[in-house]
C-alpha cells in the first residue's frame, strides 16, 4: 500500500454534521469512510474496535502534542499501529480529529445533560458548572477543544465543523435558561438563545485563555465567584422563588 503523505492531512469538504447527540450508533469496525456520519436517527456513529483505538490515540496525541503535532505519524506511534489505517478508516487527519471531538462530546453529554436537567436552582447550576470545569480539565477535554478551535481559526472548513459540534451545548443551555427565566421580564429583554450562546462562548473563552496561559486558577476563581453570588441572583427570578408552604399560608 502506498504510504500517505503529510499533505493528506488537509481535510476534504464535507457536509457539516447535524447537531451531535449522546445517543450513538455503532459503526462496523472494518468499514472505511467518513467517521461521525449520522445514522438514520441523525446520531454520529460511535467508533469501535480498530476505529476506537485510532480515535483514542488521536485524543492522547492532541492532549500531549496539540493540534500542530497531531500528525498521522504521531497518532500511529501513540497507538502502535500503521499510519495508513488513519486514512483507510477516516480519510484524513482532520476527519479523525473531528471524530475525537465527537467522542469527547458524547462522553461529556452522557454525564452532564442528566446532571443539568436535575439541577433546578441557580446555586445548583453554579456548583455544577464548577464541577464540569474541574472534570473537563482533569480529563484533558479543555485541551482538546482548545486545540481544535485554534486549528479551526486557520482552516475555515474545520472551523465550521467544530462550530457545528458546539450547537448541542448551546441548545442544552437554552432549554435550561428558558426554564430559569420563565415568568421573568428578562425572558423578553434577553432572548434565551442569545444568552445561551453568550454563556457557551464565555465558557469556551475562559477555557482558551487558561489554556494559553497554562494557568487555570483565574478561571476557577471566576467560577467560584459565580457559585458565591448565585443565591443572590436567584432572588431576581420568579422561577427560583419558593412557593409558600401550606403551613405558612394564612
Amino acid at each position: 500500500m502506498k504510504q500517505p503523505t503529510h499533505a493528506n492531512r488537509q481535510a476534504t469538504p464535507t457536509t457539516p454534521a447535524a447537531s451531535p447527540t449522546p445517543v450513538l450508533a455503532t459503526a462496523r469496525d472494518d468499514a472505511p469512510g467518513t467517521p461521525g456520519a449520522p445514522d438514520a436517527r441523525g446520531a454520529p456513529q460511535a467508533p469501535t474496535g480498530t476505529k476506537l483505538k485510532i480515535v483514542e490515540a488521536a485524543l492522547q496525541t492532541l492532549k500531549e502534542k496539540g493540534f500542530a503535532g497531531a500528525s498521522a505519524r504521531e497518532i500511529a506511534a501513540a497507538g502502535d499501529f500503521n499510519q495508513a489505517l488513519v486514512f483507510y478508516h477516516f480519510g484524513s487527519v482532520h476527519k479523525l480529529l473531528l471524530a475525537v471531538l465527537d467522542l469527547v462530546s458524547a462522553r461529556r453529554m452522557q454525564v452532564y445533560r442528566p446532571a443539568l436537567e436535575r439541577a433546578q436552582t441557580l446555586p445548583e447550576l453554579a456548583r455544577l458548572a464548577r464541577a464540569i470545569y474541574v472534570e473537563d480539565l482533569e480529563n484533558g477535554y479543555v485541551t482538546v477543544l482548545g486545540e481544535l478551535v485554534a486549528g479551526g481559526v486557520s482552516d475555515a472548513e474545520l472551523g465550521r465543523e467544530v462550530a457545528a459540534r458546539l450547537q448541542p451545548w448551546i441548545d442544552l443551555a437554552e432549554r435550561k435558561l428558558r426554564q430559569l427565566l420563565a415568568g421573568s421580564p428578562l425572558a423578553a429583554a434577553v432572548p434565551p438563545r442569545d444568552l445561551a450562546f453568550a454563556l457557551v462562548a464565555l465558557y469556551l473563552g475562559v477555557d482558551l485563555l487558561g489554556h494559553l496561559e497554562r494557568d487555570h486558577d483565574r478561571a476557577a476563581a471566576l467560577l467560584d465567584l459565580g457559585e458565591r453570588y448565585a443565591p443572590l441572583a436567584a432572588l431576581l427570578l420568579p422561577s427560583q422563588r419558593e412557593s409558600p408552604r401550606p403551613e405558612d399560608e394564612p
